[in-house]
């Protein structure tokens, strides 16, 4: 075959492949399905979704699944679970699982709670803390309150002198040791909840040189204006102490395998 011939060949070939690239596209632009425009825009279906979101409908949500206590691990806790999962399959979602853990928690001694007291010089108790919370309106009949406690805490009966860190952050324990002279070491710290998580809170103390740590509720933190304390308003009551734990583990989940699924496949930590 001579150059010329190569040329033409080439050149037909070339027509070819680009008549088929037009006749493809040109297929594609007119064959697209067409969208019918039923009137309702993204605005719209947003206030729509709005308007299902009634504050009663909140409310009654809030109530039913806060009404009885559900420590984590209990049997409450599971029942409110599947609940849920009810829930959700009734919105329509495909498949919902509820996922088994093995985490190591923490629960309070029922048997022997926790108190906080008062001594004489001579070791006599003169004052002692509740060892319940005042029982709300609505909740007489309430069985398996969870009593006040801060999961994770270290066992022991400290004591010694009292020394107020506000907040209990490191600027508080800076400013008590280095403008005021104060120090902290064998002392039982009194710190507010706020500002930072309570577990740093710990952490700091222990730094310091705490032997112990008292967590209150600051009226001035949790206490707006003009509200009423629950369960007539959103206010904490005065005699309400909060839960939580003091676990400092930055999130990363259970204490036996942070940062890993506790699924027990994993090797576990020492406690």
């Amino acid at each position: 075959m001579g150059t010329e011939e190569k040329i033409v060949t080439w050149i037909c070939r070339l027509t070819v492949i680009t008549a088929f690239f037009l006749v493809g596209f040109i297929i594609g632009c007119f064959a697209r399905p067409t969208h019918v425009n039923h009137g309702k825009t993204s605005k719209s279906f947003l206030r729509d979704f709005l308007d299902e979101m009634q504050a009663e409908n909140i409310k009654q949500h809030l109530r039913k699944f806060t009404r009885l206590p559900h420590l984590a691990g209990s049997q409450q806790n599971l029942i409110l679970a599947e609940q849920i999962r009810d829930e959700w399959m009734k919105f329509g979602l495909d498949t919902v699982h509820l996922v088994p853990y093995d985490v190591l928690l923490s629960y309070p001694n029922k048997t022997n709670p926790n108190y906080i007291s008062i001594v004489d010089h001579v070791g006599n108790e003169i004052f002692n803390t509740s060892l319940a919370e005042p029982v709300p309106e609505g909740y007489e009949h309430v069985e398996d309150i969870v009593p006040p406690y801060n999961a994770f805490s270290a066992k022991g009966q400290p004591e010694g002198d009292l020394v107020y860190v506000n907040y209990g952050r490191t600027e508080d324990f800076f400013k008590l040791e280095r403008d005021l002279g104060i120090n902290c070491t064998g002392k039982i710290v009194i710190a507010r909840y706020g500002k930072i998580f309570r577990g740093n809170k710990v952490k700091n103390s222990m730094l310091a040189g705490a032997k112990g740590i008292i967590l209150y509720s600051d009226p001035a933190d949790y206490c707006a204006e003009d509200v009423e304390p629950y369960p007539k308003g959103w206010n904490l009551p005065g005699g309400g102490v909060q839960r939580g734990n003091v676990l400092n583990l930055n999130g990363a989940g259970d204490p036996l395998t942070p940062g890993y699924p506790a699924k027990g496949l994993c090797l576990c930590c020492e406690i």
